[in-house]
C-alpha cells in the first residue's frame, strides 16, 4: 500500500515521528548498506552522535573560512583561465574535492589527474546510492559501481586509513596532540570504531556515503542556483549583477533554488507501527510512505501563491526554512545542512560569525569570475535519470561586471 504525503504539514510530522524508518535506499544497498542515512533507532542515535562531534558549528566555520576557498581557486582555476567550462564537472569537481577533505580521503585538488579519476568513481557512488530512480538498466549499474568501489578502495581508500592509523597511534602513545589528527569522518570512524563495532566494510562504504552525498547534492544544488540566477536574471539584470558581488543576496537566492529543487525530490518512509497523524490521516504498519518534497516545498498555504516561481526575495513565515524541508527534518535532517547551505539569513547578525554555506561561495565565486550562460551551447538535462540533473551546462567567463 502507498500513500503519498505533499502538503507541508504532513511532511513535516512524517519527518519528525519516530515510528516511521528509512526506507529509500534498499535498492542502493551496495553503496548504502550500514551508513548513517540507512540506519535507525538506537543504532542511528549513536553513529549520529559520534559523527555530530564533527560536524559543529566551529568546525563547519573552519572549513568555509580555512578549506573551502583554496579548494575552489584549485578547481575552478583551469576553467577561468581557457574561458570555458560546464557547471556540472566545476560543481562536481569543486564539492568533491571539499567533500573528500571532510569525509578523509587524502588527495590534491590542484592535480588534475587525481580530480579527473575520483570525480568519476564518485560519480559511479552517487549513481549506485540513487538506483531506484535510474532510468537504466539496474544490475548493469550495480556492476560498474561496484568496479568503481574496487578501484577507490585501492586507489584512495587504503593509504588514506594507513596515515589516518598512523596519526591515531602517534596520538595515543603521547607522541602528537589531539589538535593534530585531522577533523574528518574517516578519523573520527576509526578513533570509535571498536566502541560503535563497526568492520572495515561499514567504515568503507560510509566514506563512499560521504563523498557521494557531499559531492552529488552539492553539485547538483550549485547547477540550479547558477541556472535560476541566470533565468531570473534575463528579467531581472540588477540583481544577477548584483550576484557578482554580493555574497550574503547570492545565499538567499541558493535557499530559494534549494526550495525548489531538493536534493531529493521524496523521500521514503516505512511505519513500524500504525501512525495516526495530527489531522487522523493513517499510516498503516508496513505501508509504503512517499514524502513529496517538490510539491511540500511549494504549498501555497506555506510559500504563498508564487510558490512555483523563483524568487529570490521571497518572504517566509516565522519558523519556515528559507529551503522548505529540502534538509529534511527530525532524526534524519542533514548532518551538514550548515555547511551546504549556511546559517539561515539573519541581518542582525555579526558578518563575522556567519556562514553563508559551500554552495554560495561556489557560485558566488563562478559568478566573480565572470561566469555566463554559453548562448551558443544551451544545457542538456540528463535523461538516465527521473530526476532534474544537468548532463551538460556549458558556461564562459568573461571579464564584464554586469549580467
Amino acid at each position: 500500500m502507498m500513500i503519498e504525503l505533499s502538503n507541508w504539514l504532513h511532511v513535516k510530522e512524517a519527518f519528525r515521528s519516530k515510528h516511521l524508518r528509512q526506507a529509500g535506499y534498499t535498492e542502493g544497498a551496495i553503496v548504502m548498506e550500514g551508513t548513517l542515512l540507512d540506519l535507525h533507532g538506537l543504532e542511528h542515535r549513536e553513529r549520529r552522535r559520534l559523527e555530530n562531534r564533527l560536524f559543529r558549528r566551529e568546525i563547519f566555520s573552519y572549513w568555509e573560512h580555512e578549506i573551502l576557498g583554496q579548494t575552489i581557486d584549485a578547481t575552478m582555476k583551469p576553467f577561468v583561465e581557457k574561458g570555458a567550462g560546464d557547471l556540472a564537472q566545476i560543481g562536481y569537481r569543486c564539492a568533491m574535492n571539499l567533500t573528500a577533505t571532510i569525509a578523509g580521503i587524502d588527495q590534491d585538488p590542484r592535480n588534475e589527474d587525481q580530480t579527473e579519476l575520483m570525480y568519476s568513481m564518485v560519480k559511479k557512488f552517487s549513481e549506485g546510492a540513487t538506483i531506484m530512480h535510474s532510468t537504466r538498466d539496474k544490475d548493469e549499474v550495480r556492476a560498474e559501481v561496484k568496479k568503481a568501489m574496487e578501484s577507490f578502495h585501492e586507489d584512495f581508500f587504503l593509504a588514506s586509513k594507513k596515515r589516518r592509523e598512523a596519526l591515531i597511534s602517534d596520538f595515543e602513545s603521547g607522541k602528537i596532540s589531539e589538535e593534530s589528527l585531522p577533523r574528518d569522518v574517516f578519523t573520527t570512524l576509526l578513533r570509535n570504531a571498536e566502541s560503535l563495532n563497526l568492520d572495515e566494510d561499514v567504515v568503507f562504504r560510509e566514506i563512499c556515503f560521504y563523498l557521494q552525498a557531499g559531492a552529488h547534492s552539492t553539485a547538483n544544488a550549485f547547477t540550479h542556483t547558477v541556472d535560476d540566477l541566470f533565468s531570473w536574471g534575463e528579467q531581472h539584470p540588477d540583481d544577477l549583477k548584483r550576484a557578482r558581488n554580493d555574497l550574503p543576496f547570492v545565499q538567499r537566492c541558493m535557499h530559494e533554488s534549494l526550495r525548489l529543487s531538493p536534493a531529493s525530490p521524496v523521500a521514503l518512509r516505512t511505519p513500524l507501527e500504525d501512525v495516526e497523524l495530527s489531522d487522523g490521516t493513517l499510516l498503516p504498519m508496513g505501508s509504503h510512505v512517499v514524502l513529496n518534497l517538490i510539491e511540500a516545498n511549494r504549498d501555497p498555504e506555506i510559500f504563498g501563491d508564487t510558490a512555483n516561481i523563483f524568487d529570490p526575495h521571497r518572504e517566509v513565515p516565522d519558523g519556515v526554512a528559507r529551503w522548505g524541508m529540502s534538509f529534511g527534518a527530525g532524526s534524519h535532517a542533514c548532518v551538514g545542512a550548515e555547511l551546504d547551505g549556511g546559517l539561515e539569513i539573519d541581518e542582525s547578525r555579526p558578518s563575522e560569525e556567519s556562514l553563508y554555506g559551500t554552495v554560495s561561495v561556489m557560485v558566488h565565486a563562478l559568478l566573480s569570475a565572470g561566469g555566463r550562460k554559453d548562448e551558443k551551447n544551451p544545457p542538456e538535462l540528463d535523461l538516465n535519470s527521473e530526476r532534474k540533473h544537468f548532463s551538460k551546462y556549458p558556461v564562459v567567463f568573461t571579464s564584464e561586471s554586469d549580467g
